[in-house]
């Protein structure tokens, strides 16, 4: 019998972008490899990763992370609430958490085999 649970959690905060004018980033070069991780400054920037962070690469399957994922606060589960931060692994095989993506909204599905 199969199970299946759609769960749906939009989550939204308000925070800045960067516009690349300041920040801490600025000033390294954009070709070089601070963190040496073996993406570019530049590259990580616009990803939306840490240049100093070897941790922090650009997400495979191209989406941007936003810089506001640092910033969240859950709030709860219910409806309009902001969900606890979770890491699960990708189509890629790359552990991502769902702050990650806090500007987004995010489509969660999974179901359960018996």
């Amino acid at each position: 019998m199969r199970f299946p649970l759609l769960l749906a959690l939009a989550l939204f905060a308000a925070c800045g972008k960067d516009d690349g004018d300041t920040g801490p980033n600025d000033g390294l070069d954009p070709a070089g490899d601070e963190d040496g991780d073996g993406y570019s400054n530049g590259d990580e920037e616009a990803a939306g990763s840490d240049p100093l962070d070897a941790a922090d690469v650009p997400y495979l399957g191209g989406w941007t992370k936003d810089a506001c994922r640092h910033d969240v606060q859950a709030t709860g589960n219910d409806v309009g609430q902001v969900a606890e931060d979770f890491a699960l692994q990708d189509q890629y095989g790359e552990t991502l958490k769902l702050h990650d993506f806090c500007d987004h909204v995010v489509l969660i599905e999974f179901s359960g085999f018996t």
